[in-house]
């Protein structure tokens, strides 16, 4: 990601202030800040408060802005209710001109997401070097995906450094420790737990050092950072970013809501800015943040994989492996999809192609390189065209019918990765961009396709899913004498009108399992990498498989490529902590599912994809230039990649299901410890299996201890996985994962334990004689 300049979305509150502090440390620019500011006391209640927005401590926010970060402070009044409240929010075409006028000349909406847009809207205006826009998102999916709904209208990027972070009791360390923030409560909501009159005021420090709030989530379940509302906060000082000053509360006062004595805000009715100095300690103390934060996940990540190559066997040297014989012969014939309808509506479609390879006439070699991409593009819109033939014959009497929207994965197959570029473009007006499918895209070289063609496409389609994932609340008004489709989902002409008419319906009154889920974050975060391009994170299916996106090695804050700490490069190559980063990476998003996440020993397959330049590195080390294409060490290759693969797999790469969550007991660790183990946590997420320490939950349960297992392939988890090498992988990474899982619930009803973990040596050559 490019360094940006962005706009930070600021309630006043420590989730916002500290979500500006991270983005600044990621390399970006804060230019401004926004506010959405609640109307007048005597037009607002403590009944009307948002569900966006932090509206208590609101009458700080400007000083806090202006005088102690010292930027532009923009602010506009909340005219819009909470109308849309389903978490898929959507409008329609005609919305940028829904705003009406008061009788002041201020523009008025319906919903208070759109206060956003107008607001944003006017701040580009002002700033139109404006790209990014930050926000204190930490685990609501509704006030998130609102946010990546107004930017991407705007053509903005969404930063959300905080979303899924870590635990409660972490990330609040964090907020506190990390980022030296001083704050105080503000607003509270957690009868019988915070009280109003005891609390309102009161240093949200000395809440958490004397124990207070830990005690309150081991009684009432509260979330220590306030995430569930329990209580929100205003930042009066933030070292790193309020340069000039710090805040101090002169006059304030406890508001209650009559009706219950818990519920309560500090209203502030004067303040000021106690002056700091020049600013020049707050840039200091921001330069050694980001230096800290940029060393910290390639180091962690460095020493994964050496421990996982410490368990290499002696056997593993750079020996060779006979590369076997491809036929050079091009098939030339048209080809035909294959399309494979079954039981539930679901249906595979593979083998898309053009009906021929689009021809290019040219003269110049820089010419080629267009006349080649747009080929690509015309050999996608006709795999386009060909998608939509089959959708209208699926399920001809579908309502509403087949459609892009109903497809949950997506291979795309190219013969360069230079072409995605071109093709991503009609990708993205075909699919859409609200709840599309996962993808995994890689390049299979010049000449691999049949008849030379430079696109392919296979996909996966479940009938109705994209109107089930855009329904909302199920009709509970409906026919309970509805016909429901439970013996025959086929659309192979036995199914009757009625069956067709009601299989949605009968979905949507499913209460055992979900026809569909999709994992769709579109901002820039610390959990997991926001999809390069239309695609989701994963795609669950039936509440029981989950098709995840390819998963490349880019860290999530920056979306760079991982590289290898710089003390460790000549032990570590840069594939090898690219291909533990996507496990990694892969580990996180299983993690944010609903239902209670996912961990990759659900993992039911998978492949693993490696670049040319990944096997190229490896020769260097081993041959040095004196390599050939038989003497590729592809043996080595295969053994390290697996070793990697197998403790990523056993330790969850690193990643505590549930934690983030709650669901997990949280263990915070300090830096001296180094990260929590996720072995010491039993398959439900528990430390110690619930034991007082980890001693006695292996003699109780009759487990060996993670460090005294053989270092060899007995202890391998059983998740088969195919290993294929190809010329290029998406934004020159050298490793990717693509992974199809069982969901924990599924899981639970599998023997997940039975089997081996296969690995498959599968390698090509070209007419030129390149190892692919």
């Amino acid at each position: 990601v490019d360094t940006m300049k962005f706009v930070a979305l600021v309630s006043g509150g420590k989730d916002s202030i500290y979500a500006t502090l991270q983005a600044i440390r990621n390399g970006h620019e804060l230019v401004c800040c926004a506010h959405l500011a609640p109307p007048p006391p005597q037009q607002h209640s403590l009944e009307d408060e948002s569900y966006m927005y932090q509206t208590a401590g609101s009458e700080a926010v400007r000083k806090q802005v202006e005088d102690c970060i010292g930027v532009p402070f923009y602010v506009r009044e909340i005219s819009g209710r909470s109308v849309n409240t389903s978490l898929v929010y959507d409008t329609n075409e005609n919305v940028d001109n829904a705003a009406n006028e008061n009788e002041n000349g201020n523009d008025v909406v319906e919903d208070e997401v759109e206060d956003l847009y107008l607001l944003l809207q006017q701040i580009q205006q002002h700033h139109p070097d404006i790209t990014g826009v930050s926000s204190g998102a930490i685990l609501s999916t509704y006030q998130r995906t609102r946010i990546e709904h107004v930017c991407a209208r705007l053509r903005l990027t969404s930063l959300s450094y905080l979303w899924r972070m870590s635990s409660q009791r972490s990330l609040l360390n964090s907020i506190l420790d990390d980022g030296n923030i001083e704050a105080v409560l503000v607003r509270t909501a957690c009868p019988p737990g915070l009280m109003p009159y005891r609390h309102l005021g009161k240093s949200l420090r000395a809440l958490r050092d004397r124990g207070i709030l830990d005690q309150l989530k081991d009684r009432w379940g509260m979330h220590p950072a306030g995430e569930g509302g329990e209580y929100e906060t205003l930042v009066l000082d933030c070292p790193a970013l309020f340069k000039y000053g710090r805040l101090v509360l002169e006059e304030t006062e406890v508001i209650c809501d009559a009706s219950d004595d818990g519920v309560g805000i500090l209203r502030i009715g004067k303040c000021y800015v106690e002056k700091k100095g020049n600013g020049t300690e707050g840039e200091r103390i921001l330069c050694i943040d980001a230096e800290r934060e940029t060393a910290t996940s390639s180091s962690q990540v460095t020493q994964r994989v050496q421990k996982a190559k410490s368990n290499l066997p002696s056997s593993a040297d750079g020996s060779s492996v006979d590369v076997p014989e491809t036929n050079a012969l091009i098939h030339h014939s048209m080809n035909l999809p294959n399309v494979r309808i079954m039981k539930g509506g679901l249906c595979h479609i593979s083998a898309l192609l053009a009906p021929i390879a689009a021809a290019t006439t040219v003269s110049t070699p820089g010419q080629k390189i267009d006349a080649e991409a747009n080929a690509a593009v015309q050999e996608f819109l006709s795999i386009k065209q060909m998608l939509q033939t089959i959708f209208s014959r699926l399920y001809p009497n579908d309502a509403p019918a087949t459609s892009p929207q109903d497809v949950l994965y997506v291979h795309l197959y190219l013969s360069q990765i230079s072409h995605f570029a071109s093709i991503n473009r009609h990708y993205q007006q075909f699919f859409g961009t609200q709840l599309p499918p996962s993808r995994a895209c890689v390049a299979v070289g010049k000449g691999a396709l049949p008849g030379g063609r430079r696109v392919m496409m296979d996909c996966i389609v479940q009938r109705g899913s994209g109107a089930y994932l855009r329904s909302g609340d199920v009709n509970q008004n409906s026919s309970s004498n509805s016909s429901s489709d439970t013996n025959n989902h086929g659309g192979n002409g036995d199914t009757t009108e009625c069956e067709k008419a009601s299989f949605l319906q009968s979905a949507l009154e499913n209460k055992h399992h979900a026809l569909r889920k999709t994992l769709h974050v579109q901002s820039i975060s610390s959990w997991a990498p926001v999809c390069i391009g239309p695609y989701s994170q994963a795609n669950s299916l039936r509440s029981s498989l989950v098709f995840l996106a390819g998963m490349i090695g880019l860290v999530p804050e920056t979306m760079t490529l991982i590289q290898p700490a710089a003390d460790d490069e000549d032990s570590v190559s840069g594939w090898e902590v690219q291909l533990y980063q996507s496990w990694k990476n892969a580990a996180a998003v299983l993690d944010g599912l609903e239902g209670g996440g996912g961990k990759l020993e659900d993992t039911l397959g998978g492949l693993v994809y490696f670049s040319l330049g990944a096997l190229e590195s490896l020769a260097d080390e081993v041959h040095g230039n004196n390599q050939t294409n038989s003497s590729f060490p592809w043996k080595k290759l295969w053994t390290s990649a697996r070793c990697i693969c197998n403790d990523a797999i056993e330790t969850n790469a690193g990643i505590v299901m549930g934690s983030v969550d709650g669901v997990a007991a949280d263990k915070s660790s300090s830096a001296e410890d180094g990260p929590v183990d996720p072995s010491l946590y039993d398959e439900d997420g528990v430390l110690y299996g619930g034991y007082e320490d980890e001693e006695t939950w292996r003699e109780m349960s009759g487990t060996a201890s993670s460090s005294s297992l053989p270092p060899d392939s007995s202890r391998a988890p059983s998740v088969p996985l195919l290993m294929v090498c190809l010329p290029e992988l998406p934004a020159n990474a050298q490793a990717e994962v693509e992974l199809i899982c069982a969901s924990r619930r599924a899981a639970s009803c599998l023997d997940m334990g039975s089997g081996s973990l296969s690995h498959s040596l599968v390698s090509y050559c070209d007419n030129k004689d390149t190892p692919l």
